[in-house]
């Protein structure tokens, strides 16, 4: 049933030190919603006055390292009928403001659930979570990874919502991850039978790559978690653990730690299958090179995510539910090592599709592209991957190899240039590219690389 009027919404921050990014978050937010409010935390750069050259009113909190707390305390000061929780990292997508908009005008849910796409290195990681709800129908709990808890029911959408915050220099992201350690240290020690913080904290380790530690933390979990604590929790533990074993190149302990959180569901009568289990049993597959493996579960990942996102309402704790760009990724790969060259391509495109800044998949359809005798095709797609702004050295040097096999002698050498400029030791490529400056009758530039080779070589 439709509201006759026009529901309002506020915007709720709770900020600290986001000069950086606070601009743009607001501006992206300012023609969505009624009001903004900010809460700072400590600020003591110009966030504050940034905050008030936009109008936002502004609040302060004394930091207790409890962000629940935190961001119940800006709800408490919204006074608008709908909450926008957003991090001053974070940018709404200015095309799905109509669709924001007419998502509240709902009285059937109090909830609104949205599409995060956040940036990493290897390009975009989509998840789910709901940050549009009824401010007298929810609040937050948990010192750290909080969780809101809504009355009533949530109502799924594909609003999108930008997070740049994992895209930070080595330093920041290493400060960043060993503060949310703390914390969670912190929240089990008040209590050590925490499923959810022993959970966190096994990803927090997987996270920052600290795989061993990550294994550790997940054993010492599961002398306390079990299944009838928090059976959700318990699986989600096994997920993290197999993440970090397969990270490790322990395919048979991944393996283990999947099969046993499948034969424990189905105990238990627990139906669908896990998502994220059976999408990291396709990986442990393809890194064991059994590739007609991976295909029926990369397959099957793809089949329960259709259920999933059918039911997203009941199921938020799912860490692969973006992941089909990935999947068809891997379906590409296993196809085409197989030689079903066909399949690989229509695969791949999918991916590009579904994530067009996963750099790795622009790779592999070059790879297939050049195997099935396409170079045309195979420069096309790699060239994309720099139009899309993702583009690594890898790119340029097999852009330059490329052009190098069609004689394109000139367009050879740029690619080349932008290669060494990132791997200036490469004697390779110096060699390549010295050819190239030969073929072009550049003599001067191709004796200077010529040079430069020999002296590198004594």
């Amino acid at each position: 049933m439709k509201n006759l009027h026009n529901p309002t919404i506020s915007a709720c921050l709770i900020v600290k030190n986001e000069e950086r990014f606070l601009p743009n978050c607001i501006n992206s937010v300012k023609n969505a919603v009624d009001e903004i409010v900010v809460v700072d935390t400590g600020s003591t750069d110009n966030t504050v006055n940034i905050a008030k050259e936009f109008g936002a009113k502004v609040y302060f909190y004394s930091w207790n390292n409890n962000y629940s707390e935190a961001r119940n305390y800006a709800i408490r000061h919204a006074t608008k009928e709908w909450i926008l929780m957003i991090d001053a990292d974070e940018e709404l997508e200015q095309n799905d403001i109509p669709v924001l908009k007419q998502s509240i005008s709902n009285d059937n849910y109090n909830g609104v659930i949205i599409a995060i796409y956040s940036k990493v290195k290897s390009g975009m990681h989509k998840f789910y979570n709901t940050r549009v709800f009824r401010r007298e129908k929810a609040f937050y709990k948990g010192i750290i990874h909080e969780q809101v808890m809504i009355e009533g029911k949530r109502h799924p959408s594909e609003i999108h919502l930008y997070h740049y915050g994992y895209d930070l220099d080595e330093d920041t992201m290493r400060e960043k991850w060993h503060r949310t350690t703390q914390l969670l240290e912190k929240q089990l020690a008040l209590n050590e039978n925490d499923s959810f913080a022993w959970l966190n904290l096994i990803r927090n380790y997987c996270t920052q790559q600290l795989f061993q530690d990550g294994i550790k933390t997940g054993k010492e979990a599961l002398k306390r978690i079990k299944p009838e604590t928090n059976l959700q929790h318990f699986i989600m533990m096994l997920y993290e653990m197999a993440d970090c074993y397969l990270n490790t190149g322990n395919t048979a302990e991944a393996k283990k730690m999947c099969l046993a959180a499948l034969a424990k569901l189905r105990e238990m009568n627990i139906a669908p299958e896990n998502i994220d289990i059976v999408y990291t049993l396709a990986c442990v597959y393809l890194k064991e090179g059994d590739c007609n493996k991976a295909i029926e579960y990369f397959k099957h990942f793809l089949t329960l995510r259709e259920w999933y996102l059918k039911n997203i309402s009941d199921c938020l704790m799912t860490d692969t539910l973006g992941y089909d760009y990935s999947a068809y990724n891997g379906l590409g790969f296993c196809y085409g090592s197989l030689g079903q060259w066909e399949k690989a391509v229509g695969s791949l495109k999918k991916s590009i599709v579904s994530n067009p800044k996963y750099i790795t998949t622009y790779k592999n359809l070059a790879s297939c592209y050049s195997a099935m005798g396409n170079n045309t095709d195979a420069i096309n797609i790699l060239l994309r991957s720099i139009s899309e702004n993702i583009a690594d050295q890898e790119i340029f040097i097999r852009l330059g190899d490329l052009f190098l096999k069609q004689q394109e002698y000139k367009q050879a050498i740029s690619y080349y240039e932008k290669y060494l400029n990132l791997c200036p030791e490469d004697k390779n490529a110096l060699l390549k590219i010295s050819a190239c400056y030969e073929k072009s009758g550049y003599k001067d530039a191709a004796q200077i690389g010529y040079n430069a080779l020999q002296e590198r070589n004594k």
